[in-house]
């Protein structure tokens, strides 16, 4: 999935750069952004990331869509090992 960072070390400016790109966005019939993360940035500055995506993407023709899934069991508990066989040590 396509995805949008926004960064720099003023977070103001970055919150605004932002918020005109979601307004853009949300303005395009044919896109669709999704909720944005604000993560930290190393020197204190503002960094955003948000998905983005086609909402008329179509689908490849060429083939059909399949899908497939399997039923994984948890595997048993592997047994304790059994501590080795000590042996006597020989007369001395």
């Amino acid at each position: 999935m396509p995805q949008v960072r926004v960064m720099g070390d003023d977070p103001d400016h970055v919150e605004q750069v932002v918020s005109l790109l979601l307004a853009l966005i949300g303005s395009s019939p044919s896109l669709t952004a999704g909720d944005p993360t604000r993560l930290r940035h190393r020197n204190g500055g503002g960094r955003v990331v948000f998905d983005l995506n086609a909402t008329n993407r179509r689908a490849p023709t060429d083939r059909p869509t399949r899908v497939q899934s399997e039923r994984i069991d948890n595997q048993a508990a592997p047994r304790p090992r059994h501590a080795p066989v000590r042996r006597e040590l020989p007369p001395g």
